[in-house]
């Protein structure tokens, strides 16, 4: 038979066995609960940044739709300026035209009127308003010209420059904790 000493420390060892199984298996239930619990901060973390990634894109995509707009008003203002301006060129190339006839026939009148002299004077002066008047024309048609570029320049500038992500519109995410923001809890599960 067994003397009463064994059985009571077979006892006593398979309740220290139990216990100590009991307490690994709580202390494991514990951690593993803070592991969950870590794990949904981190991904509570992570899609509050998800979600900021998308407000950013939303604002820099209205950014550039408003940029977009403004260019294409832009436009529409040039397209009109243009056509105002093409207008009066097509009054200024009229009104040039019409002193040139003016112009031909003045030194024949001048000349029928007056003596010789005053004649090669009126031809002279005809001449020389003939070469203002065409020289002119030609002015304000390369005038026309730089206009027409300075206007697509500057709305091109305009748009490049309102499509640019600014700091107001568009804020740096912040930044996602890890788990090594959190060293009380990672000491407490590495020191049990």
């Amino acid at each position: 038979m067994i003397p009463a000493i064994y059985t009571h420390l077979i006892a006593a060892g398979a309740a220290l066995a139990l216990g100590a199984s009991g307490a690994w298996w709580a202390q494991a239930q514990r951690y593993g609960l803070e592991i969950e619990k870590l794990q949904h901060q981190q991904t509570s973390a992570d899609l509050q940044g998800e979600r900021q990634a998308v407000q950013d894109m939303a604002r820099f995509q209205k950014g550039l739709d408003d940029a977009l707009a403004n260019f294409q008003a832009t436009g529409r203002r040039n397209a009109a300026a243009q056509q105002d301006l093409d207008r009066s060129l097509r009054d200024l190339r009229g009104t040039t035209a019409g002193l040139r006839g003016d112009f031909a026939g003045l030194p024949e009148r001048i000349a029928g009127a007056a003596q010789p002299t005053l004649a090669q004077y009126a031809s002279t002066c005809t001449a020389l308003l003939e070469g203002l008047a065409e020289r002119g024309g030609r002015m304000a048609e390369r005038g026309a010209d730089i206009a027409r570029a300075a206007d697509g320049h500057a709305a091109d500038a305009a748009l490049i420059r309102d499509a640019w992500p600014t700091k107001n519109r568009l804020e740096a995410p912040q930044a996602v904790p890890s788990l090594q923001a959190f060293p009380s809890t990672l000491n407490r599960r590495t020191n049990p």
